[in-house]
C-alpha cells in the first residue's frame, strides 16, 4: 500500500503537470504568431526534457501496476506532447478517453497533437467533439478556428469559431490577439462586419 506522501506528491505532480498544460494549449497550438508577436513557449532545456524522460518512465510503471489510472495516462499524454512525440500523447490520451470519453480537455489536447501530426481533420474532428461536449470550452474555440483557417483552409469555419471564441473569452489576453485575426480572415472572404 502506498504512503500517503506518494499519494500526496503523485496528486500534487498530476495537478501542476494538468494545469500548466491546460493554460499552455492554447498558445502552443499556433506555430504562426502574427507579425511582431513573439512565439511565448521557450524550447525546452536538456534538463528540464531529461526530469520529463524520468516522469514518463515513472509513469508508465505505475501504469503497468494500474493502466485504468486516468490521472497517470493524462499526465503521460501531456509529457509526451512536451517531448514532441504526438503519436504516443495520442495514444495516452485515446486510452484516458476509454476511461473518461466526455473529457473536453483532454479531447482538445489530442486534437492539438493530431495538427502536430499534420492530421487536420482529425484535429478540427476532436475540437468539435469537445466544443460539443462543453460549448464554453474556449481553448477547444479557438484551437478549432487556427486549424480551420491554416490548415483546412474553411475561412467560414474559423470565422464562426473565433466568433463564439471572442464572445466567451470576453477581454482573455486571447480574445484580444484573435480580434484582429478575426478582422482579416472576414476582410479576406468578403465577409466584413457591416456598420450599424
Amino acid at each position: 500500500m502506498r504512503s500517503t506522501k506518494q499519494i500526496i506528491s503523485c496528486v500534487i505532480i498530476f495537478v501542476a503537470g494538468f494545469l500548466s498544460g491546460v493554460f499552455f494549449a492554447a498558445w502552443k497550438l499556433d506555430s504562426k504568431p502574427a507579425a511582431g508577436v513573439v512565439n511565448p513557449a521557450p524550447p525546452v532545456n536538456q534538463k528540464s526534457s531529461e526530469e520529463i524522460q524520468n516522469r514518463i518512465a515513472g509513469i508508465e510503471r505505475m501504469l503497468k501496476q494500474n493502466p485504468q489510472n486516468l490521472e497517470a495516462l493524462i499526465q503521460l499524454g501531456n509529457d509526451y506532447f512536451d517531448t514532441g512525440d504526438h503519436d504516443k500523447a495520442v495514444e495516452a490520451y485515446q486510452r484516458a478517453l476509454v476511461i473518461a470519453p466526455r473529457n473536453p480537455d483532454v479531447i482538445t489536447d489530442m486534437g492539438i497533437s493530431y495538427r502536430r501530426l499534420k492530421k487536420p481533420e482529425q484535429s478540427a474532428e476532436a475540437f468539435r467533439k469537445a466544443i460539443e461536449i462543453d460549448p464554453n470550452h474556449v481553448i477547444a474555440l479557438f484551437n478549432l478556428g487556427i486549424v480551420l483557417r491554416d490548415d483546412v483552409k474553411d475561412y467560414p469555419g474559423a470565422i464562426e469559431a473565433w466568433e463564439l471564441f471572442v464572445q466567451k473569452a470576453g477581454d482573455s489576453p486571447h480574445a484580444v490577439m484573435v480580434k484582429p485575426w478575426l478582422k482579416a480572415l472576414k476582410e479576406k472572404t468578403g465577409n466584413e462586419e457591416k456598420p450599424k
